[in-house]
């Protein structure tokens, strides 16, 4: 009897259809999209909007300094469709805010990409204080859970059959010993990319990390013109912020659809194999 009532119930489930899907040109693969980059105005965030920008897709670009985010549009091939945006992900009470802020610029948001964070500064474990153990956790990690919850939401309202995106800059040192607060925090982000995408995938929300190693951005110290050599990683150079954004721009487009809870590394093997 109990064999007879799973075969009913499995013959009136409809099966959904799905068709053979095609790659489109790589260069417009996200045309049509929204993407809300945050900690868009430098660095590795301002490549991955550059590039999104480049593939035909609309940026809302976020930072803390409107004046810096303004001088940033100044690099885009498409400006009229990048937006300046005022988003600290620090403060928690904004958040639900911003993001009401974000859909009404141009109507919907098919990806966030969460590049901001910090390092730690000025301090070893033993002489650690709250209050910078604080201020590294509350970006990293505290700011991105509530922003990624409140994103979520309105992309579960809205899902269709598009994928959405969702896609968190770790590093490579979220595989490796951790005692500082940055490293603990990349640690937390790489778990959290899997348990988010596990709770999304139901809804159409694809999730994803990329964990660069050190890149040549001014967060570290390097400018246009510097030497990029370093003992770093085996590849004996530092990683470029248009090779971090290219991968993300794969991870966000049909073609990495099936790409899911997975920490990407571009680290020329540091936090793979080459553990320090």
């Amino acid at each position: 009897m109990k064999a007879l009532i799973r075969k009913v119930i499995k013959l009136s489930k409809e099966k959904e259809v799905v068709t053979i899907t095609r790659e489109i040109d790589a260069m417009q693969s996200l045309k049509g999209k929204v993407a809300v980059i945050i900690g868009g105005s430098g660095g590795i965030g301002l490549s991955i909007a550059k590039i999104f920008n480049d593939s035909g897709c609309k940026v809302i670009l976020c930072g803390t300094n409107i004046k810096k985010l303004e001088k940033s549009l100044e690099t885009f091939s498409n400006s009229k469709n990048v937006s300046p945006m005022v988003f600290n992900i620090a403060d928690i009470e904004k958040i639900r805010d911003n993001v009401e802020k974000a859909y009404s610029i141009f109507g919907d948001v098919d990806i966030l990409v969460n590049s901001a964070g910090v390092h730690t500064e000025n301090a070893d474990f033993f002489s650690m204080t709250s209050e910078e153990f604080d201020r590294v956790m509350n970006i990293n990690i505290k700011g991105v859970y509530f922003t990624c919850k409140e994103f979520a939401l309105e992309m579960k309202k809205k899902q269709g059959k598009d994928k959405k995106h969702i896609l968190l800059v770790s590093s490579s040192r979220g595989a490796e010993p951790a005692w500082s607060p940055y490293g603990i925090s990349k640690w937390s982000l790489n778990g959290f990319t899997q348990g988010l995408a596990q709770i999304l995938l139901p809804s159409n929300i694809i999730v994803n990390s990329i964990a660069p190693g050190s890149t040549a951005t001014e967060l570290i110290g390097v400018k246009e013109g510097d030497n990029i050599f370093s003992e770093e990683n085996g590849n004996g150079r530092l990683i470029m912020p248009d090779e971090v954004a290219n991968i993300a721009k794969l991870l966000v487009s049909p073609s990495g659809d099936m790409i899911v809870g997975q920490t990407i590394y571009v680290s020329g093997g540091r936090g793979v194999f080459d553990i320090r």
